[in-house]
């Protein structure tokens, strides 16, 4: 599902900042997600490379011990696209705390004034600028 398909059934600044929050909690937990994972890939990748010297030292076959080198290469070419997919993540968490923050102080005085007024709101159409 889009932000945008997301954030259709928000009519209203209630439920707005309710998939607002909503959404920025899930960017954030997903690049907390990714920069955990990274760092178990690059924990691995360091026992493999680390796998890869033993073998030569026991004289294992070249073969065999390249094996263990490309796959430590491998990973720790995952980790550094995992390292750019965080960074993404991180700058599209502050683009959604930025989109929240925005909401809140563009929208949140006239949320209050209608919420504390003594009468209902008028039809959308009478606050309309000529």
């Amino acid at each position: 599902m889009s932000v945008t398909e997301s954030l259709k059934d928000a009519a209203t600044y209630v439920a707005l900042r309710a998939k607002l929050a909503w959404l920025t909690h899930q960017v954030h937990a997903h690049g907390e997600t990714v920069t955990k994972l990274a760092a178990e890939v690059d924990e691995t990748a360091e026992q493999m490379q680390d796998a890869a010297e033993t073998m030569k030292a026991l004289a294992v076959d070249d073969a065999t011990t390249a094996e263990f080198a490309d796959a430590a290469v491998t990973m720790t070419g995952a980790k550094e696209a995992a390292g750019e997919y965080t960074a993404a993540a991180d700058s599209a968490a502050a683009a959604a705390d930025d989109a929240k923050t925005t909401t809140e102080n563009d929208h949140g005085g006239i949320a209050d004034a209608v919420d504390t007024s003594p009468v209902d709101m008028a039809e959308a159409t009478f606050y309309t600028q000529p």
